[in-house]
């Protein structure tokens, strides 16, 4: 890669975060040093190139992506796509998809990386069926034995969301023991630890949430609050909060179904917790949603606690 290429993008990122050469390099290189890499002077060792990478916000993974200038632009915009579908920023998603389809050459990878969002995005134009055949097409591009009695054993980021995909178009076609069978694979890969932290980060709220939704509509509310409870865990140590009302209402409704000891006690923290963090998130579709389940499950709310009752008069 041309040295220019590292030094015009690190002072465009510094100056955009409105920091000093000095502010930026402290305790990583000389300001001398990063003035010199920022006029293409200098290439620095790769890891001060990491390092100066994470205090700009950036994982030191994408490093590898400066090949070219290319490279690097469709790594960012996939970045921001997968942090807008996440953030279920769907308009924007879709926009970045638009720009990534404009300027990336063809290959497999990205074959698979735009029929999936595409998939995702424009899903409700097609049937279940149609959804389904679609999404293993793309998960066979670079899973060519896939099947359902024969399921990769590693995966990508994509391949994740794939699969997760897949499960839950089986649950949708009334087969919860196929969509089970999936969730519990790929969270046995997260088990292992057969993929970066990062990208365990990014997908396993999300995994853990569609896992426990599908037990407790089997019934199955032992696991359901079980694994809601490793989710709730994994969003609270990570600071990935995107997931967590979800996770934490999905653990309400198993405990107020299961109705053991004190079951019902915890159901309603529970909900209440949803609530409150969805509105904390903005997330006002998932708010008014709890905010019902709280009025109808628990009509008592209001007299509990402070904290219900402050719900209670937002509800």
């Amino acid at each position: 890669m041309a040295i220019f290429q590292y030094g015009e993008w690190i002072k465009t990122k510094r100056e955009e975060l409105g920091l000093s050469q000095e502010e930026l390099a402290d305790g990583i290189c000389a300001p001398s040093s990063l003035s010199r890499v920022e006029s293409g002077e200098h290439t620095p060792s790769k890891e001060i190139f990491e390092r100066i990478l994470e205090r700009l916000g950036y994982s030191s993974t994408i490093a590898d992506s400066f090949a070219n200038q290319l490279n690097f632009q469709l790594h960012e915009l996939k970045y921001q796509l997968r942090q807008a579908y996440i953030n279920r920023d769907v308009d924007q998603a879709k926009e970045l998809l638009r720009k990534y389809e404009s300027i990336c050459p063809p290959s497999s990878l990205n074959k698979q990386f735009i029929l999936l969002y595409n998939t995702i995005f424009y899903g409700s134009e097609l049937s279940t069926e149609e959804t389904l055949e679609r999404l293993e097409q793309a998960l066979r591009i670079t899973c060519p034995k896939y099947s359902e009695q024969r399921l990769p054993k590693l995966l990508s980021y994509e391949e994740i969301i794939l699969v997760n995909g897949i499960a839950i178009c089986f649950r949708r076609l009334g087969r919860p023991k196929d969509a089970i069978h999936l969730y519990y694979h790929l969270k046995q890969f997260y088990d292992r630890q057969m993929v970066n932290a990062e990208e365990i980060l990014r997908t396993q709220p999300m995994v853990l949430y569609n896992l426990s939704k599908v037990l407790g509509l089997e019934g199955r509310y032992d696991e359901c609050v079980e694994i809601c409870d490793l989710g709730i865990r994994v969003c609270k140590t990570s600071g990935r909060a995107a997931m967590l009302a979800q996770l934490l209402y999905n653990k309400a409704w198993a405990l107020e179904k299961r109705n053991q000891g004190t079951d019902r006690e915890t159901a309603r923290q529970c909900a209440v917790d949803a609530y409150q963090q969805a509105r904390l998130l903005g997330q006002e579709k998932e708010k008014t949603f709890f905010g019902k389940f709280i009025k109808d499950t628990f009509p008592e709310i209001g007299h509990c606690n402070n904290q219900a009752s402050s719900y209670s008069q937002q509800g």
